[in-house]
């Protein structure tokens, strides 16, 4: 916990209840609870996460348009920081190496990923990160999964160059209403049992203080959420709602028929980017010391 508030695990008036999002673990639910001090939410139970992503439907991701479109953001996101062709980044949980493979067809040849759930032969193998310190790492999508924040941190900390960049990606605590369990828009963030620990721009930033790293840039809306029709956060939602409302059907060959007649999907396909709810965000920090800036 960030501000060391404990949960009496006993007290249910404490708890909401959600369902898991992925289709092969549907009829599971899981606890939540709001801190009340610092106003993070928490998964009270913690589990064999190795056991549900052996079927976690991002493993089926290519690299196709709306993906580019959304790493385009997310690329931006890093440039705005600094970061060019000459520096060095490395993708921790990257899972099956999707931006790194954008940013290397982009030119960006010194990039690399590494995820703990991947196999060895792919991303999983721990002598990547020996080609550190890198100028630049990109934590997305990962800090929420684990159950020590803190260690993990200090660990990307030795792999951070002095003066580098470090970008982290999250869901946003503060946007996501714990009243509406059964609302896509909600409990995709939360996204039950695989995000233990939802943070707020404050807790971040103070996990990041916390290893000495200054923020100098915050992003208040998901990567993924464009201008293009369809690619934001509001459709994929919608698009969900249309079917059985798990994440697995974003990942499937595309019904568009049935899409197209949903005035509702229509409407956050056209002006979703607008009427974004804002449960995710990005905070980039600069470890002290040195310069990743090229002349």
């Amino acid at each position: 916990m960030i501000c060391n508030h404990r949960i009496d695990p006993n007290d249910e008036s404490a708890f909401v209840t959600f369902s898991c999002n992925v289709k092969a673990f549907g009829d599971e639910i899981f606890k939540v609870w709001r801190c009340p001090g610092c106003m993070t939410i928490h998964c009270l139970d913690v589990v064999d996460i190795a056991h549900y992503y052996a079927k976690y439907p991002f493993a089926q991701t290519v690299l196709k348009l709306p993906l580019r479109l959304s790493y385009g953001n997310l690329c931006r996101q890093l440039t705005k920081q600094g970061f060019s062709k000459a520096h060095s980044l490395l993708d921790y949980g990257c899972a099956n190496g999707m931006f790194v493979q954008y940013l290397r067809q982009k030119g960006f040849a010194n990039c690399h990923g590494y995820d703990p759930y991947a196999p060895k032969e792919g991303f999983g193998d721990r002598a990547t990160l020996q080609r550190g310190p890198f100028d630049y790492i990109l934590l997305q999508d990962v800090i929420e999964h684990v159950e020590d924040p803190k260690a993990l941190l200090c660990e990307l900390d030795a792999l951070l160059a002095p003066g580098g960049h470090i970008l982290i990606g999250t869901p946003n605590a503060a946007n996501i209403d714990l009243t509406q369990p059964n609302v896509s828009d909600y409990y995709n963030p939360v996204h039950v049992p695989y995000h233990l620990h939802l943070y707020t721009r404050k807790s971040i930033e103070s996990l990041g203080c916390h290893q000495g790293w200054e923020p100098v840039d915050f992003f208040d809306q998901p990567y993924h959420d464009t201008r293009w029709f369809g690619t934001n956060s509001r459709a994929w939602n919608e698009y969900q709602r249309l079917f059985d409302g798990t994440i697995n059907v974003i990942f499937e060959p595309i019904k568009l028929w049935k899409a197209l007649t949903s005035y509702k999907f229509m409407f956050y396909a056209i002006f979703g980017y607008w009427l974004s709810f804002k449960t995710e965000m990005a905070i980039a920090f600069r470890k002290t010391g040195g310069d990743t800036n090229v002349t």
